[in-house]
């Protein structure tokens, strides 16, 4: 698409946020972000681009006298400057699926209506097309700032304020539509208490599924992030995520099947501080008499056994952060590998194209290998990973380090290879010491293996499983250990 001096011109012309400004609604519970978080001083009327005719304005520029060609408006001086100056910020957006969009809506614009409009309807993307206001306010400062345009700067509207204190109940944490957001936050986007059937998920709220998904004994998971409206996720360091912030997730637990399934739990992480340790850990047991009311699933910071008559235990604070705090980012399942796939919610390449962290990684990251060891590098990295890593070192003699790292792009170099296969088990259980950790074409003599297999002598996980994975990773494990030669 060839960026014409109206798309240009719109984006130097008008602010955003108007009161008018449309929601929009994305699939599978990630509504749009509500786009009225913009600030800026209104420009006072339209700025006739003459150019094509806008979604919310007349065609624009009227012909000059005499058949003379019109005057260039100022968003045409604007494009101009632009064209020059801001080429790889307007092609990187031309160029970006979600971006992209937007800046055709722009191209049809002929007035500030219009580009409020577009800016609206785009608004999931806002962290991208800022940058192309930045860059033309930035160096075409003169040309583009027209009726203080270039005075608009990200403000969030109804942001979830951060706390150090657990919510008494699940309404409370901002998951779904008229909760308090936190103890002493902001609201929910209607705020209010939520009652009975009130499920409704707040439009900041984004669904994701991990491609490995940690065994939870057959329980399914439904999975939601909120970063604030104008931060990003630092990745630097693409193996280790930094969350911004005011971050929260949640993670619902629900057992059985069919007619006997129940929501049991729900748990949520939130980054309250900058601080490395500054993470507030929650769980939150349903009524099992008001299965869709979240103002009566409260907060049981010592966990349930066998809560709401299942065999699922809903852990302790000290459980959860026993798991959390061995890595440094303290979350699990939303990184680098987690969201390499082209399944539901959230994909590293979504988050990418709509600006969300600082180096974009749209093409995503796979586990080196064939087939069958992908399937065993990747259940290890999600089931396993989260303890046995560089910042866990477990064991602390020769430590087993099972998550893995975008640069090692080579299956025999993975930190699981050389420290599983042919390695020998350190563990006071005489019955495991000094068996190979992965022991090549012998899957009874791997302990790995018979760790997982196991829920009564030496589990593994020790914690939140009673039901080996047999069909899956014991499986995925197995046919791994069977294939090294």
């Amino acid at each position: 698409m060839i960026v014409s001096s109206a798309a240009v011109a719109g984006a130097c012309s008008d602010d955003e946020g108007g009161p008018s400004a449309p929601a929009v609604g994305g699939e599978g519970g990630e509504p749009a972000e509500a786009a009225g978080g913009m600030s800026g001083n209104p420009s006072g009327g339209s700025i006739q681009l003459g150019g094509a005719a806008g979604a919310a304005g007349e065609s624009g520029g009227e012909s000059g006298a005499a058949g003379m060609p019109p005057m260039p408006s100022a968003g045409e001086v604007c494009a101009a400057c632009g064209a020059t100056e801001c080429t790889a910020e307007l092609d990187a957006c031309t160029a970006n699926p979600e971006c992209g969009p937007w800046l055709t809506c722009l191209t049809a614009c002929d007035d500030a209506a219009c580009v409020d409009a577009c800016d609206a309807q785009y608004a999931d993307v806002a962290r991208v097309y800022y940058g192309v206001y930045s860059c033309l306010c930035d160096s075409c400062e003169e040309a583009c700032a027209v009726g203080g345009a270039c005075d608009k700067q990200c403000v969030d509207a109804e942001p979830l304020a951060p706390t150090n204190v657990i919510p008494d109940t699940l309404a409370d944490t901002g998951l779904f539509v008229g909760g308090e957001g936190g103890a002493g936050g902001a609201g929910g986007a209607a705020g209010g208490v939520l009652g009975a059937g009130a499920l409704e998920l707040a439009p900041y709220v984004y669904s994701f599924e991990p491609k490995y998904p940690l065994w939870a004994d057959g329980a399914a998971k439904d999975r939601y992030i909120y970063i604030p409206r104008c931060s990003t996720i630092d990745t630097t360091d693409m193996d280790h995520w930094r969350f911004p912030v005011g971050t929260r997730l949640w993670k619902h637990f629900t057992v059985g099947s069919n007619a006997t399934a129940q929501r049991v739990e729900t748990r949520m992480l939130h980054r309250h501080g900058p601080g490395e340790a500054d993470w507030l850990f929650a769980a939150y047991q349903w009524d099992v008499n008001a299965p869709d009311d979240p103002s009566l699933a409260i907060s049981v910071p010592s966990g349930v056994m066998n809560a709401n008559g299942t065999t699922h235990d809903i852990p302790g604070f000290g459980q959860c952060t026993n798991c959390h705090n061995k890595l440094s980012e303290k979350v699990l399942g939303f990184g680098a590998f987690q969201l390499s796939h082209a399944g539901q919610g959230l994909t590293i390449e979504r988050i990418s194209q709509l600006g969300w962290l600082t180096t974009p990684a749209p093409e995503g990251f796979e586990p080196p290998g064939t087939p069958v060891q992908q399937a065993a590098l990747g259940y290890l990295h999600g089931n396993c990973g989260g303890c046995h890593n560089s910042n866990g070192q477990l064991p602390a003699q020769s430590p087993m380090l099972l998550r893995l790292l975008v640069g090692q792009t080579t299956y025999v170099a993975t930190d699981t290879v050389t420290t599983t296969v042919g390695i020998a088990t350190v563990n006071g259980n005489v019955a495991l010491n000094g068996k190979p950790r992965i022991d090549p074409m012998m899957p009874s003599n791997s302990t790995i293996l018979l760790r997982m297999q196991d829920r009564a002598t030496f589990p593994m996980p020790p914690i939140a499983s009673k039901v080996p994975d047999t069909a899956g990773g014991v499986a995925d494990i197995t046919a791994w250990v069977n294939s090294i030669q």
